[in-house]
């Protein structure tokens, strides 16, 4: 069974100035993800995608392999769902997982239990990181969690699951048959609370 792990680290990012290169927690912030998937033991490859000479060396000295980012799939229309096509591609693998550098407070310990989880399983095809809310949520000015007429008791709300776009895993037979990283039926693994920073926006940085 071949299990490998992918990280896509570009040199550009628009909504924040070379975000994958700011200082966090004394490290560039590529730098976590990277000693993470690595510490967790748990892949038969770590491969990076990039652009970037920086991360490329940094990577390798730490025994990933190194992918070099198409210019097509390093554009704001490209997303998730093609780079990991594109990987499936490229390498061969039972189960393909794809990290990212904008939750460097994901752990080796969380990592790991994500691949124990999706590999183990006989009823999921997939898995993501995920934290839960409770609340009144309203979309477009539609209510989602609850009836406002019928005003539920706060301890009776039923969650709802945000995606933490950490980690995302998936059966190679799912990733052929849906193109998505999230198959038919994925399990949803909610993180610890201090592990679910995602900056993707200012906001998250500060």
């Amino acid at each position: 069974m071949k299990v490998n792990g992918f990280i896509p680290i570009k040199s550009y990012s628009e909504r924040i100035k070379g975000k994958n290169f700011i200082s966090y927690k004394n490290k560039r912030l590529f730098e976590h993800i990277v000693n993470s998937t690595i510490n967790a033991g748990c892949f038969d490859n770590v491969y990076v995608d990039t652009d970037s000479e920086e991360v490329s060396d940094f990577s390798l000295n730490l025994g990933c392999r190194i992918i070099q980012r198409l210019p097509e799939l390093a554009t704001n229309q490209a997303n998730g769902n093609d780079l990991l096509n594109y990987h499936s591609q490229l390498i061969d693998s039972d189960f393909y997982f794809q990290l990212f550098a904008t939750s460097p407070n994901l752990s080796p310990n969380s990592i790991k239990k994500c691949v124990d989880i999706l590999i183990d399983s006989r009823e999921h095809d997939s898995i993501l990181t995920v934290k839960k809310h409770y609340g009144w949520f309203w979309y477009k000015e539609s209510p989602v969690t609850y009836q406002p007429n019928i005003l539920p008791r706060s301890q009776d709300v039923e969650p709802i699951y945000e995606e933490t776009t950490a980690l995302y895993g998936i059966s190679k037979e799912s990733l052929i048959r849906y193109k998505c990283r999230i198959g038919e039926s994925p399990f949803f693994f909610e993180l610890p609370k201090d592990e679910c920073l995602d900056i993707d926006w200012p906001e998250d940085l500060k």
